[in-house]
């Protein structure tokens, strides 16, 4: 089908020629006859690059040029700025938004956007406040649906779409996964026509590796040189050597690290020129000069001069914008990557590897990957218009591997989506967001409610309706014990607290957790408030290193907690982050607790959050002093400061924790002492240029005046 004969606007039509996109792929053109772009509701279930998000878009921009809104949902803040740039094509006929943060927040100012690209959580919050703009929302794109099946993320998707339900909402929902095991059971629980190919428009091959052959499923082989060293070297270099480029994923940061190298010296040692060298080492300065922490720069840009790199969680965005940037351009060759990269960050590449089917979880020890999250993976071999074909391999360890890996991953059938909702933490959640956002005023209303999810589809039992309302009863039982909702006897009601609760999106049990500490502390210190505020789930645990006594005390003197395995996890976490307020290096925190830039930028994030929700109920249950001191914490978390310099990076843009601090040492410790300087002193100081010295002066005496 020539995108000619779509009934679209003439302007997009224009779009997409300009874009390079004449002829529709056969998926496609199949859900064009589906209806997506006549407001039916479609689930599309195609092989990456087969086309699905471009559909997802045009259909966002369509409804704009039609008078109204269009969400865009993802489950990362990462695809999100992604997409922002993919939708950067359509803004002559449509002004794009991005929402991710500030969960408290209804963010009027959204109704002023036509396109909004959001995360699940901030889609789930602002349905929370129903901000008067949300009966103006004509699509919703929900991006990767196979998020359905995550324990966390999943039964968010599960109460955006009951929220929607529940206003009744004219609104189309788009539903877009390459993975979905059971996607017609999905697709009639969201009354949407399904559209599911494996049609791709680079073949693809799979197999698996052993012994310098890689199997295929189609019963070929291929024989691959270099085999005397490590498999993944062998497979990288081999693909690299025919022209094309390679994907590793492998199950830990380090062996992310330890097979970059052993690539990058195969790749020098190859007898055949396989880089760019000047644009190679172009591209290391530019990591190199990015990266905060000079340990992991250096160790990243030593590779990147030679086509490869590693990639991983530790690295910030930054960085990583740079690897990912350096691999389309093919100035990189080579990226060994965890399953961070298999999220959805479009990278495609000739040969895909996966080095690892298992991996370790601290829970259960080693275990083996879903047969969906291979495909994620394997879903990025072939790029379109560069590649003939792409190949996924997935290595086996031994001979009697090959076979159990073939059946296993290359014919394996994806796992089915089962929904976590009606489990006991996440039905409390949603339960207390559902009446605390007006969707529920009685324990009927909230049975409804729950029955619009994918949850209640797929119990399989006649007495369903009433096993909901025994979940749903004892649910809210808990929530009253909590002092988070009221009951008379049908009737529900949030109390301000619970409203509290439900506005900062927090779990309940988390939220009861920092109450009952808030109360319990004896004395305000720090190390208690970052105690607080970490015990939460969300946060990931420094394991590494040995707990210091000292904070432990200082914890132990203002709380009364026990001493076990999760207080030392704890205790540790909250001496990393003192380091962090106390303004050390960010080298020195990697080296004494193995926390990269990039994770701590994760800590940040939470603790912004769940810190600043953590100070909002400390003042809803009167604890003043503690609101205030949760308050200031947060704030130095943030910004990465002692106490002394939060006036200075909390007013001027510009300046962060290291020229905050060296504005502070060379005496302009206030921002009153900042707007009486001079240009040229401030010009003078380190890190300080003319220009930002005169725009933190302009900021200082207008903040001042």
């Amino acid at each position: 089908m020539d995108v000619s004969e779509l009934s679209l606007d003439a302007r997009l039509i224009a779009v997409l020629r300009e874009r390079g996109v004449r002829e529709l792929f056969p998926p496609q053109v199949e859900a064009v006859r589906a209806g997506i772009f006549d407001g039916v509701n479609v689930l599309l279930c195609t092989a990456t690059a087969s086309g699905k998000s471009l559909l997802a878009e045009v259909a966002s921009v369509k409804a704009a040029l039609e008078g109204r809104m269009a969400l865009y949902a993802v489950p990362l803040k990462a695809l999100a700025q992604e997409k922002l740039v993919h939708f950067s094509h359509y803004r002559g006929l449509a002004k794009i938004g991005i929402s991710t943060g500030d969960f408290e927040s209804d963010d009027k100012r959204l109704y002023e956007y036509d396109v909004v690209v959001v995360t699940y959580e901030k889609l789930d919050s602002l349905l929370r406040h129903r901000p008067s703009w949300l009966s103006s929302v004509g699509v919703v794109v929900v991006d990767e649906i196979h998020y359905l099946g995550d324990p966390k993320r999943g039964p968010v998707l599960e109460s955006i779409i009951a929220k929607v339900r529940h206003l009744g909402l004219k609104t189309q929902f788009i539903g877009l996964s390459a993975t979905v095991g059971n996607a017609g059971d999905v697709a009639r629980w969201l009354g949407a026509r399904l559209v599911a190919s494996s049609w791709r428009p680079v073949p693809l091959r799979e197999g698996v590796y052993h012994g310098g052959k890689i199997y295929f499923s189609d019963g070929g082989q291929r024989a691959v040189g270099g085999a005397g060293g490590e498999a993944e070297v062998a497979l990288a270099v081999d693909a690299v050597a025919s022209g094309g480029q390679a994907l590793i994923f492998t199950s830990s940061r380090s062996s992310t690290v330890r097979i970059a190298k052993a690539v990058a010296r195969a790749v020098a040692a190859h007898p055949a020129k396989l880089i760019d060298v000047g644009e190679a080492q172009a591209l290391a300065g530019a990591v190199l000069s990015a990266s905060t922490s000079k340990i992991i720069g250096r160790e990243l840009a030593e590779l990147v001069a030679r086509g490869v790199a590693f990639h991983n969680a530790g690295l910030e965005l930054e960085v990583r914008r740079l690897v990912e940037e350096g691999f389309r351009r093919g100035v990189i060759r080579v990226i060994v990557s965890t399953t961070t990269l298999a999220a959805g960050v479009n990278l495609p590449a000739r040969r895909v590897v996966v080095a690892d089917y298992e991996r370790f979880d601290p829970v259960v020890g080693r275990e083996e990957i879903p047969v969906l999250e291979y495909r994620q993976m394997a879903g990025r071999a072939g790029r379109p218009g560069l590649d003939p074909y792409g190949e996924a391999v997935i290595v086996a360890r031994s001979r009697g591997e090959v076979d159990y890996l073939m059946d296993r991953y290359v014919r394996g059938r994806v796992e089915d989506v089962k929904s976590h909702i009606l489990s006991g933490p996440n039905l409390r959640a949603h339960a207390l967001g559902a009446v605390g956002g007006g969707y529920a005023r009685t324990i009927d209303d909230l049975v409804d409610f729950f029955s619009n999810t994918l949850g209640y589809h797929q119990v399989k039992t006649s007495l369903k309706s009433a096993l909901l309302r025994s979940k749903v009863a004892d649910a809210v039982d808990e929530l009253v014990e909590w002092g988070f909702l009221e009951r008379d006897g049908d009737l529900v009601y949030a109390t301000e607290l619970g409203r509290q609760v439900a506005r900062l999106y927090l779990d309940p049990e988390t939220a009861a957790r920092y109450i009952n500490l808030l109360k319990a502390v004896r004395r305000g210190a720090v190390s208690a408030y970052l105690y607080i505020v970490l015990t939460a789930p969300d946060f990931p645990r420094v394991r590494r290193g040995r707990v210091s006594r000292e904070v432990a005390e200082e914890v132990l003197s203002a709380l009364d907690v026990e001493e076990d395995e999760e207080f030392e996890d704890v205790v540790r976490t909250v001496a990393m982050l003192k380091a962090w307020i106390e303004e050390v290096d960010e080298d020195q925190i990697y080296e004494r607790f193995e926390v990269a830039p990039g994770d701590l930028r994760v800590y940040v994030d939470l603790f912004e959050w769940l810190g600043g929700a953590a100070a909002r109920l400390a003042g809803v249950v009167g604890l003043e002093e503690h609101r205030r001191g949760l308050e200031r914490v947060t704030a130095r978390v943030v910004y990465g400061v002692r106490e002394e310099l939060l006036e200075l990076v909390t007013a001027l843009r510009g300046v962060g924790r290291v020229r905050a601090r060296v504005l502070y040492n060379f005496g302009y410790k206030t921002l009153r002492d900042v707007a009486r300087a001079s240009v040229r002193e401030i010009a003078s100081l380190p890190g300080f240029g003319e220009k930002l010295a005169q725009s933190v002066i302009e900021q200082a005496r207008q903040l001042v005046e």
